[in-house]
């Protein structure tokens, strides 16, 4: 097993996470070219973007969670070059559900199902780690 065959995934999401600054910027510039916000007014503009800008906002805060502790873990494994082809499924389907986290912080933003993917990346990372330990 290649190393690049590991390390994809967390470039997927490094893509993904790039994807989803382009939304939240487009959405921030687009309300205060449209608001005609002056610079005194731009000190704080929290709260009155429009909501999908806001939820936009917070997913990509919320790239930079729990996806450190997946690239960590991903790239320590890669150095070690201790994994089989189970790593490379479990490296992709954190990538997955990180992505469909996104999409559902994006449209529907259901807390319980977003949290319920949320965990289960960390069962992923947590399984990840261990595999290296025992």
């Amino acid at each position: 097993m290649s190393q690049s065959a590991l390390l994809t995934p967390a470039f997927i999401l490094v893509l993904w996470t790039f994807t989803i600054f382009l939304i939240f910027t487009y959405g921030r510039l687009s309300f205060i070219k449209n608001a005609n916000v002056d610079a005194a007014q731009m000190k704080d503009l929290r709260g009155n973007y429009p909501a999908w800008v806001e939820r936009a906002s917070d997913n990509y805060n919320h790239l930079f969670e729990q996806p450190v502790a997946f690239y960590v873990v991903t790239l320590a494994i890669a150095l070690i070059n201790n994994f089989d082809s189970l790593m490379i499924q479990l490296a992709w389907a954190f990538v997955i559900l990180r992505i469909i986290h996104s999409l559902i912080q994006l449209t529907i933003n259901y807390i319980p199902l977003r949290f319920c993917i949320f965990a289960a990346g960390w069962l992923i990372i947590v399984f990840m780690a261990l595999s290296q330990l025992f």
